[in-house]
C-alpha cells in the first residue's frame, strides 16, 4: 500500500508582519493615514541658527531657535481626499522625539501642498507636504 500523505493547506496570508527575531529593535513600516495607504513618511526636524562673529570673522556664539519639522507623506489614495491644503492636519506617523519628554499635545501641522499622481498601470497616489510647528496651537 502506498504511503498517502494528507495535503496540508498553506497558511492564510498575514495582514501584519512577523518580525524575526521578535525582539528586534528596529521599527518596521508605517501607519496608514486617513484615506492613504502610506508608502513613505519623511520628517526633517530642524532649527534656525544665529551665529555671532568676532572682529575677525570667527564664530564665537551660536543660537538655535524656531524648531519645526518639514513633513512629507506619500501613498496611494484609498478614499476621497478631504480639502486640507492650507489647513491644520496631524499625521498619524508624527515623530515627536526631538521635542523633549513632553512634546506639545496641541501643536499643529499646516498642509502646504498636495501633489496627485495617476498613471495607466498604477493606483492614484498623493504626496502631502507641510510644516509641523510645536509652539503654535489652534
Amino acid at each position: 500500500m502506498a504511503d498517502v500523505t494528507p495535503l496540508v493547506a498553506p497558511p492564510p496570508p498575514q495582514s501584519t508582519p512577523n518580525k524575526f527575531p521578535a525582539a528586534s529593535p528596529y521599527t518596521f513600516g508605517s501607519t496608514n493615514e486617513t484615506g492613504i495607504a502610506v508608502d513613505t513618511y519623511e520628517q526633517n526636524d530642524q532649527v534656525d541658527t544665529f551665529e555671532q562673529k568676532d572682529n575677525v570673522g570667527n564664530v564665537i556664539e551660536v543660537i538655535t531657535h524656531n524648531m519645526r519639522s518639514e513633513i512629507t507623506v506619500s501613498g496611494e489614495i484609498t478614499s476621497t481626499m478631504a480639502p486640507i491644503v492650507g489647513t491644520v492636519w496631524t499625521p498619524a506617523n508624527l515623530i515627536t522625539q526631538q521635542y523633549g519628554p513632553t512634546p506639545p499635545a496641541s501643536a499643529i501641522m499646516v498642509v502646504k501642498s498636495m501633489t496627485y499622481s495617476k498613471g495607466r498601470a498604477k493606483n492614484m497616489s498623493v504626496r502631502i507636504t507641510g510644516t509641523y510647528y510645536p509652539l503654535v496651537t489652534l
